[in-house]
């Protein structure tokens, strides 16, 4: 199998951590059935990506196996961001679902124990004819049956159809909201737009909530602050989810 560095991941303030954790840990509570989920926001800079790749190392680190998928075909920053190497050319989705390599030859094992990835090699101008590839179903089914979870990020909904695209392939949503900077409007209008692809969302992250520390300090620098759920017509596991976050954040 092909290898993937990741040289760009920092060590987070415990509270960040620990926010990460919850998640983690409220995401178990959907259920065994809950294995492919997308990661999402509205609009871009609200930290999807971020939230994506921290839970996905996080839930590797304590032995799940863990795919994540780079699914933002056109502007995908996870490479540079996070400093995505390999000793050899990179192919990844965008090669797999034009059908120039197999599944096999773009997923990667990482540096990080049970992280395995399918990456981006080069940003895509017209990705819609890929997405309604039927390989792309294909994948995501026969990916889903060898990890533990397949975690999924996507473009912004209000950017382009590609987010609910891809979301209509997953057994759930993550909707990432930046706290003071998205209006309800615009999240009201994600959750609709996400229920008409018939995947049920699973919770909110609030992003970027400046949380006060002892001492007066914040942290500005780190964006995931809280994790909370919503009455969109969820089960019983997903309302026992968002009672959780809510009780953590007090918020």
């Amino acid at each position: 199998m092909n290898h993937l560095t990741i040289q760009h991941l920092p060590e987070l303030p415990f509270d960040v951590e620990e926010s990460i954790n919850q998640l983690r840990v409220n995401l178990g509570f959907c259920g065994d059935q809950i294995k492919t989920v997308v990661i999402t926001s509205s609009i871009p800079n609200e930290g999807k990506s971020f939230i994506a790749v921290y839970l996905w190392k996080m839930l590797a680190e304590l032995g799940s196996r863990v795919l994540l998928i780079d699914c933002d075909l056109r502007k995908s920053e996870m490479r540079t961001k996070y400093g995505i190497s390999s000793a050899e050319k990179i192919t990844g989705i965008a090669h797999y679902l034009a059908g120039k390599v197999e599944l096999q030859d773009a997923v990667y094992e990482t540096n990080i124990p049970n992280g395995y990835m399918i990456p981006l090699s080069a940003p895509v101008a017209n990705p819609s004819i890929l997405l309604e590839n039927p390989r792309f179903s294909e994948m995501i089914e026969t990916c889903a049956g060898k990890f533990d979870y397949v975690l999924i990020d996507t473009p912004p909904l209000e950017s382009v159809a590609d987010g609910l695209r891809i979301a209509a392939h997953a057994d759930g949503t993550v909707l990432v909201v930046r706290s003071g900077q998205t209006s309800r409007k615009l999240v009201a209008d994600a959750v609709d737009k996400l229920k008409r692809t018939g995947t049920p969302v699973l919770g909110i992250a609030l992003n970027r909530v400046e949380m006060q520390q002892k001492g007066g300090y914040y942290y500005k620098r780190y964006y995931y602050n809280g994790y909370y759920g919503r009455g969109y017509g969820r089960t019983n596991s997903q309302k026992r989810l968002a009672a959780s976050a809510e009780n953590k954040t007090g918020r």
